[in-house]
């Protein structure tokens, strides 16, 4: 009996040991996954200053609020900047439009994106295709119903059959943004009459854009299927709502947007990323 006594308390011992050695290696588990959440949040906030010294996006987004492809070279998020337009954009048929208080008022600004194949610009356009992307910003100026387009959607502003209008190019830089060379161009329209003497339209009505040239080559994305995001020559732009100018305070006000647009601008094409990271993101 005394053997089988000792058998048995020998037997539990041997349990209470296998369970603590259980419950240590859960711990050692547990401890091992806190050291590699801190290391990794640590490598994550290293990674998060560095990227934004070099200017670059946090990838650790899931999405981004409003994500563009920028055909097929990569993607942008439009709304990185919500201070303007402060009701944010909506998509439409023709382009994106965005409002200040989405209170029935006109759009304060828009946003379009496309890109123009070979094929398209010799025998759509008539225009003179080029992959350098010096001889790009002159090319697509020549889509005059796009520029059109801009002029004549009732949510911003309606251009009359008696009016004409100018392109006016103010500044151009080239830069850069992940590892991509664009044209970043500043510039105005003008809307006059086409007869001074008609005197029904304001005598001169403007508006100022934000433009980034690109080249945007066929199978550069992470799929073929990239590729019906547009390639060729490339603009992603950024307008305001065109104003009477003879009205001081509309004037103001117009300059003032321009002002906010450009930093939407900026922050959006500073948010870029390739195609193949933007999926990534679970877009």
């Amino acid at each position: 009996m005394k053997n089988i006594k000792i058998l048995m308390i020998m037997g539990l011992l041997g349990l209470v040991t296998v369970a603590g050695s259980g419950c240590s290696k859960a711990n050692a588990g547990t401890e091992n996954s806190i050291n590699s959440e801190s290391t990794a949040n640590k490598e994550d906030t290293l990674s998060e200053s560095k990227g934004k010294d070099t200017k670059k996006p946090d990838l650790k987004k899931k999405e981004f609020k409003f994500g563009e492809t920028i055909g097929t070279i990569g993607a942008i998020d439009l709304e990185a900047d919500t201070s303007f337009p402060k009701a944010g954009f909506f998509k439409t048929n023709d382009f994106i439009l965005g409002c200040e208080e989405n209170k029935g008022e006109l759009a304060s600004c828009f946003y379009d994106q496309m890109c123009v194949k070979e094929s398209d610009a010799q025998n759509v356009w008539n225009i003179e295709y080029s992959e350098d992307l010096d001889k790009i910003p002159s090319a697509m100026k020549g889509l005059d119903s796009i520029w059109d387009s801009y002029l004549n959607d009732g949510r911003m502003y309606n251009m009359h059959s008696e009016q004409k209008y100018e392109v006016i190019v103010d500044s151009t830089e080239k830069v850069s943004y992940g590892g991509r060379d664009f044209i970043r161009e500043e510039g105005h329209i003008d809307i006059t009459r086409k007869d001074p003497n008609y005197t029904y339209d304001p005598e001169l009505v403007r508006t100022k854009y934000i433009a980034y040239y690109y080249f945007s080559p066929k199978g550069a994305g992470a799929d073929k299927v990239d590729d019906m995001n547009g390639y060729g020559m490339g603009m992603a732009i950024w307008g305001v709502r065109p104003v009477d100018m003879s009205d001081e305070a509309e004037a103001k006000t117009m300059e003032e947007n321009y002002e906010k647009l450009k930093k939407t601008a900026e922050a959006s094409m500073d948010s870029f990323i390739s195609l193949q990271e933007y999926w990534k993101l679970g877009k």
